[in-house]
């Protein structure tokens, strides 16, 4: 396998990532991509914060070994709540992205009354969240999934099966709310299935464009642009195929900017 020349390492623990990793593709950019998905640490939403910093900053070690990136993206909101600072700190050569819910997007579009669907972790550990979770001019409700990405991974390929699951999770807001910020890489490939469930004047948002518009930005263009996968669990990589080709097959549904 020919190395990667100044890749950006699109980093997450698992098929949620891809999300990011795909609008980012659509743009054509001049650079090559390493994806990586730790299986091995995942799922990364209700784990003790130690145990999560040791173990991304022992993975962007061996990968900064491996590929020498100039730049690192966080494409997972836990990750990037428990350790965008640290891998900051760690790795100041490169530019560091991290991926945050989408509220302040929703905010500036005029939402008041907004539904977060998120990791445990990172509706504990996010600064931003914490911060307009006390903002008296907009009403913030948080629900804390801990399963969900878990079940998206095991059933990428059938998703229907969630759709259950889901409706008793969003049955306790509707009417409520005006607007739902997906806040986990993993629930976009919901969006779809959550679109259907709920009004259309109830506005979904994720972060992967502004993610996607800062890498943009960051990036020193080279000559190629080839992706490699990296895995620390092989015997996931159907389960990586498989949302790949769900994302170029609902592409345009799934990653709206």
């Amino acid at each position: 396998m020919k190395k990667p020349r100044k890749p950006v390492i699109i980093y997450d623990s698992g098929i949620g990532g891809l999300t990011v990793l795909y609008q980012f593709l659509l743009k054509k950019p001049r650079c090559d991509v390493v994806y990586f998905a730790d299986y091995q640490g995942a799922p990364y939403g209700n784990k003790p914060l130690t145990s999560l910093r040791k173990n991304l900053l022992k993975n962007l070690k061996i990968l900064n070994e491996r590929f020498d990136p100039q730049g690192i993206v966080l494409a997972c909101n836990t990750a990037t709540a428990v350790g965008v600072g640290l891998t900051r700190r760690n790795f100041k050569d490169k530019f560091i992205i991290g991926t945050e819910p989408a509220v302040k997007p929703a905010i500036v579009d005029g939402q008041k009354d907004i539904l977060l669907l998120a990791t445990p972790n990172t509706i504990k550990y996010n600064k931003l969240v914490n911060d307009f979770l006390t903002n008296d001019k907009i009403k913030l409700r948080c629900e804390a999934l801990a399963n969900l990405s878990m079940s998206i991974e095991k059933n990428v390929d059938n998703l229907g099966v969630i759709k259950d699951e889901l409706r008793d999770i969003l049955a306790r807001y509707i009417g409520e709310i005006d607007a739902l910020v997906l806040g986990c890489t993993h629930y976009i490939f919901l969006r779809p299935i959550i679109q259907e469930m709920i009004s259309s004047d109830i506005k979904i948002y994720d972060g992967n464009y502004g993610v996607v518009r800062q890498i943009l930005q960051k990036i020193e263009p080279t000559k190629d642009s080839k992706l490699f996968v990296v895995t620390n669990d092989l015997s996931k990589k159907n389960q990586l195929y498989n949302a790949w080709e769900l994302l170029k097959k609902e592409g345009a549904k799934i990653c709206v900017e």
